[in-house]
């Protein structure tokens, strides 16, 4: 046996398969695992159903058990002759018994290939999840350093913050990342499998048993819509992905500008040299995650730009949106994996913030407000404090040393035009709703695969 569909021809071309499965076979090393769970379910309903005999539905679960141990031993390969990984476990199946001829009874490698990667999809929204819940801890460490830091408007000198609001900021922002991501995950985990080829089929096959071994929470019912929906649960992933690569990419270029504007400093093993420049401390790492980003960027525009143009049904275009969500997901891991590591180590250099804040004149609004609070117009006081930062740039001082206005005591002065006044503290506990929710899913799913 080769090849699933080759009795229509009279034979086929090497170079057809070449072209049609070289790239395809290597992407299907990653749902090996997930084809033999697959397979495990549909077996297990077939028998239920009685289309199979108990004894046939044994021996090939018998056979997909000992593809499965050679598989977690690397010991089972896909040979790229037999197209895709579909193919490979059926006929590794076969070798084994003769029933294996029996086991793709009521389907076709369109839903196989759909319930595979929805599989695939929801493992790796949840371990993309639960690496943005540890880049949130890695900003929970750092934020325990609650020094004065600066906060910017337009590249320039805002007010003064702290390094732990600064922080927060960053993990609130993840939060509704992970919020999309996970309304993202129940979209995902509707079962495939039963579908066909588009219409279904006349077996009397049981859908939500199939589900419910597979730990789905529901069916996708319509098997037109199955079928013709590949792509769009992998571009609804590759756009949260690519919102959250922006975030990361800004993340990115922030700490190359703070560190070049002295204030932090980035751990070395985490930049590299130049091969003539002896000064060199390039921040190589951010650079990467920054451009990195548009790569997600781009998978995104080729999923939708393949989708675009198909009628209902299924094409082979679509199996382009396979490599287009296995790369987004690789390098987002890839991305937050190493800023997890990088941000606990970031430090920060408090003289240079100082002097970043003085000489930008971030107590000015402090003392706008507090020449309101005494009854003065805020859009008076505005343009007095404007006047005399104005005057300070002319003189060459900072608002800590100039005199006080008339309105301030020399003690009310020195207070409103401390950089510790008014800043905002931040206590970031990381919320472990996320990460229960995560762990439990992951726990129920390994559980799941374990039983079958």
């Amino acid at each position: 046996m080769s090849k699933l569909w080759q009795g229509r021809f009279q034979g086929a071309s090497d170079e057809t398969t070449t072209f049609n499965s070289s790239e395809n076979i290597k992407l299907d090393e990653n749902l090996i695992f997930y084809d033999i769970i697959g397979s495990l379910a549909h077996v297990k309903m077939l028998a239920k159903q009685n289309i199979l005999k108990k004894e046939e539905a044994k021996d090939i679960i018998d056979a997909l058990n000992q593809i499965l141990k050679k598989y977690e031993r690397g010991e089972f390969k896909l040979d790229g002759k037999l197209e895709d990984v579909h193919t490979n476990v059926e006929n590794a199946v076969t070798a084994i018994t003769q029933y294996g001829k029996k086991m793709h009874t009521a389907r076709s490698r369109n839903d196989q290939v759909l319930v595979d990667m929805r599989m695939y999809m929801r493992d790796e929204l949840l371990e993309i999840a639960g690496a943005i819940v540890e880049l949130q801890k890695s900003f929970t460490d750092l934020s325990k350093n609650d020094s004065i830091f600066v906060g910017y408007t337009h590249t320039r000198v805002a007010q003064p913050i702290t390094i732990s609001f600064w922080c927060d900021a960053f993990v609130q922002s993840f939060y509704r990342d992970l919020d999309r991501l996970l309304e993202c995950f129940k979209r995902v985990n509707k079962n495939q499998l039963g579908a066909g080829a588009i219409a279904g089929t006349s077996w009397n096959i049981d859908r939500k048993f199939t589900a419910e071994l597979l730990g789905f929470d529901s069916v996708q019912e319509n098997e037109l819509d199955t079928i013709s929906s590949r792509g769009e649960a992998e571009a609804e992933l590759l756009s949260h992905l690519s919102v959250f690569m922006t975030k990361l990419s800004g993340l990115a270029e922030e700490l190359i500008w703070l560190s070049q504007k002295q204030l932090i400093q980035l751990p070395d093993e985490f930049c590299t040299g130049s091969s003539m420049m002896p000064n060199k401390k390039n921040p190589d790492v951010l650079e990467l995650i920054r451009g990195r980003a548009g790569r997600v960027y781009g998978n995104l525009i080729h999923v939708l730009t393949v989708k675009k143009g198909l009628i209902s049904g299924y094409h082979s275009d679509m199996q382009e949106s396979k490599y287009a969500v296995m790369n987004g997901i690789e390098t987002t891991k890839e991305c937050l994996d190493i800023l997890a590591k990088l941000i606990k180590k970031v430090k920060f250099n408090q003289d240079k913030i100082k002097q970043e804040l003085e000489e930008g004149f971030a107590q000015a609004t402090e003392i706008a407000d507090a020449l309101a609070k005494k009854g003065i117009p805020f859009r008076e006081a505005h343009g007095i404090v404007g006047k005399l930062v104005s005057d300070c740039e002319q003189k060459g001082t900072t608002l800590s040393n100039v005199k006080p206005l008339s309105k301030f005591s020399e003690k009310e002065w020195k207070e409103v035009v401390s950089l510790e006044r008014g800043r905002l503290k931040k206590k970031i506990v990381v919320d472990n709703k996320y990460e229960e929710q995560i762990e439990t899913l992951v726990q129920e799913f390994k559980t799941i695969y374990e039983s079958l």
